[in-house]
């Protein structure tokens, strides 16, 4: 297998951080609201598609461990990737969009909070530790950062690997 992980991932984390910058600079909060969507997107067709070529490489078969692997390297160095490019421009940047997404988070806790029938003093501490919280700080991503390894990039990849795994019938002999 030639390292189509790292080769796909790096196309993928780039594409990410161009769309990324195109939201940004159309507007702040579709970057925010919208982006992750997109990502997303990015994220499954760079994975399956690291998959695709590990197994034309080997005749069009691939068990599913052999897809797995490619499709959860992808995962990581794209993630990797996009994580420090959004530390960077949260933090030295443009440090302004963390208001953004605190603004887009308390909008939504507002109507969740109608859903999830909590009190008034709840949703106050609960906006309280919403504008006291940093998420992009360094020891909040080093944190997030390998979890998100696990969920969703080991979902994700365990889907596509069960999706696009293909054995031989008969066994080569």
């Amino acid at each position: 297998m030639s390292n189509y992980p790292l080769r796909f991932g790096l196309i993928a984390g780039a594409t990410v951080i161009c769309l990324t910058l195109l939201f940004y600079f159309v507007d702040k909060s579709w970057m925010v609201s919208f982006g992750s969507f997109v990502e997303f997107g990015i994220v499954i067709y760079f994975m399956s598609k690291t998959v695709s070529a590990v197994r034309s490489e080997s005749d069009g078969f691939i068990s599913f461990a052999n897809a797995f692997k490619p499709a959860w390297g992808t995962f990581i160095i794209t993630t990797t990737i996009t994580t420090l490019f959004t530390f960077l421009l949260m933090n030295y940047i443009d440090p302004s969009l963390k208001d953004v997404v605190k603004e887009i988070q308390a909008e939504a806790f507002e109507q969740a909070s109608g859903w999830l029938k909590l009190g008034e003093s709840d949703k106050e501490k609960m906006m309280e530790q919403l504008a006291e919280s940093d998420a992009f700080d360094i020891k909040s991503i080093a944190f997030a950062l390998p979890f998100s390894f696990i969920f969703p990039g080991t979902l994700y990849a365990l889907i596509i690997a069960l999706i696009m795994k293909k054995e031989p019938l008969l066994p080569n002999t």
